[in-house]
């Protein structure tokens, strides 16, 4: 191929005629080598210049741009680098004048190469790439002039070459760059616009940005589908609303990898609503889903599923919540008051419930055993992406109490301290955020509630109303659960087939119960 850059040779010898000056580490006699870092006297090795190279970011890479934020063009392209790219030798500096930012631009990208705007975090950022080479391109200043941030990319031996015009640049082996095709993707919000500082680093890793209509790739369809299309790439999302790059990094992540749902999408709300039997499967007397076999469970939940379907107009999906452990009246082993069913007995009726396109939520009576140390003993099941987790503090006992005697409660650290446990399996394994469900009929149940962590992007917590009896007592416990009700967490209700005095239809539920609940359960 014939290269586009005719007037090289010989211009080292010439610079000061050609209007090209080399400055920084090359100008001194003695000094650092700039490509290996080395002492110098002086004497250049008689060998073959290193080639130049870029390597567009891993696909593990991510990072989010609001162009509205402070820092202009110098702070947009070092997040741009810090998104798109994993190493780059040899790069454009230029200033934010317009003049000098239209002709860098141009300049890097016949090169292939990227462009920043010189300003803070640039020396960092060009450290992290292993720049060698920096092209620091002006029109509005004479070669040689000293650079707006004092020469701060000359730091760390790289050369600097001071230059006006691309072809009368001198001999930069491997360059001009043949950019690669499709090697990152970048989310343009809709309505937003990609700043031109960006145009030469977005062409040098072939780049076409991605107009989406929402800011979490899990939730809207046509970013998860963009980021489906190109797994391998990474990842940059340019306007208001993506959030902080480490969170972003995590979501485009659960977008490519994670299973869906029953029912479609990632998150478990708002994008539907659940409806489940309650119960253990090896007794009836805890719940109407031990009352018959998996299999029959599967059909029960799917035919109360339906019925719901049409009151509502988000999509309905049937739900199992397994009694994973049980409140015993006497001390186990382990003097827990708490009897925990094996894995392998829960497991049919996990895999029955995931053929079926069941939900299935494990709920935990620790008796005197902590909630996280019960949880743990799940991490089998939890592991698959259509089981979430409930907490029922209801049976969470103190030294010397035993269940019946007294409602048992449980802090929030030791409850935030499952969240944490729970959102670490989540990240671990690509999952999508799960269901963890609080059950509670008194706010004593759950001590401090309002620190509850809702942070966590990878769970969705969901406070479920365990009240039985008459109407209107359950209706003043549905009151007093929602004051003060954490920003984020959503509400479940509970329909008990013998306690309730009458237990509520699926219309009843529906146009009485207000909101209308996420997760609605019958026991």
């Amino acid at each position: 191929m014939t290269s586009p850059l005719p007037r090289r040779t010989a211009l080292r010898s010439a610079a000061a005629v050609m209007g090209v000056a080399v400055v920084g580490a090359v100008a001194a006699c003695t000094g650092t080598d700039p490509v290996t870092g080395d002492a110098t006297d002086g004497a250049r090795p008689e060998s073959t210049p290193q080639r130049h190279a870029l390597t567009p970011g891993r696909a593990d890479r991510a990072g989010t741009l609001d162009p509205r934020t402070r820092g202009g063009d110098a702070a947009a392209t070092v997040a741009a680098s810090r998104a798109l790219l994993e190493a780059a030798s040899v790069v454009v500096v230029t200033s934010d004048e317009p003049g000098d930012l239209a002709a860098g631009t141009a300049a890097a990208r016949r090169l292939g190469i990227p462009l920043f705007v010189d300003g803070p975090g640039l020396a960092d950022e060009l450290d992290r790439l292993g720049t060698r080479t920096v092209l620091r391109w002006s029109v509005t200043a004479p070669p040689g002039s000293p650079s707006p941030s004092s020469g701060a990319p000359a730091t760390g031996g790289r050369e600097v070459i001071a230059a006006t015009d691309v072809d009368d640049l001198p001999e930069l082996p491997g360059l001009p760059l043949q950019p690669p095709r499709n090697r990152a993707t970048v989310l343009l919000r809709e309505g937003a616009k990609v700043p031109p500082s960006l145009a030469a680093t977005l062409a040098a890793v072939g780049a076409d940005p991605v107009t989406v209509t929402g800011t979490d790739p899990r939730t809207a369809d046509d970013a998860r589908d963009a980021l489906r299309t190109a797994l391998d790439t990474a990842v940059l999302a340019v306007g208001a609303g993506f959030g902080a790059s480490a969170r972003f990094a995590h979501r485009v992540r659960t977008a490519r990898h994670a299973h869906e749902l029953p029912g479609g999408g990632l998150l478990p709300f708002p994008g539907r609503r659940m409806v489940a039997l309650y119960g253990h499967p090896r007794t009836a007397a805890l719940g109407m889903l031990g009352e018959q076999s998996a299999q029959a469970s599967v059909r029960r939940a799917a035919e109360l599923a339906q019925q719901y379907a049409a009151l509502v107009k988000e999509p309905v999906v049937p739900a199992f919540e397994l009694i994973a452990t049980v409140a015993a009246g006497a001390p186990q082993e382990d003097g827990s008051y708490s009897r925990r069913t094996p894995v392998r007995a829960l497991l049919p009726w996990v895999e029955a419930a995931e053929q079926a396109g069941t939900y299935v939520v494990l709920d935990l009576q620790p008796g005197r055993d902590d909630f996280l140390t019960q949880a743990k003993a799940y991490e089998e099941l939890l592991r698959r992406p259509w089981v979430g987790l409930a907490l029922d503090p209801e049976w969470r006992l103190q030294p010397g109490e035993k269940p019946l005697r007294q409602i048992g409660h449980v802090g929030i650290d030791e409850v935030n301290a499952v969240g944490a446990w729970l959102a670490a399996l989540v990240r671990e394994h690509d999952l999508p955020p799960k269901v963890l469900t609080l059950h509670q009929f008194r706010p004593s149940m759950v001590r401090d509630r309002d620190r509850l962590d809702t942070s966590l992007d990878e769970v969705q917590w969901l406070v479920h109303a365990d009240g039985q009896g008459g109407q209107n007592a359950k209706q003043g416990t549905w009151s007093a659960l929602r004051r003060d009700l954490p920003e984020g967490v959503w509400l479940g209700w509970k329909n008990f087939e013998d306690e309730d005095t009458p237990m509520l239809t699926p219309e009843q539920t529906v146009a009485q119960v207000h909101p209308t609940p996420f997760f609605v359960s019958y026991q």
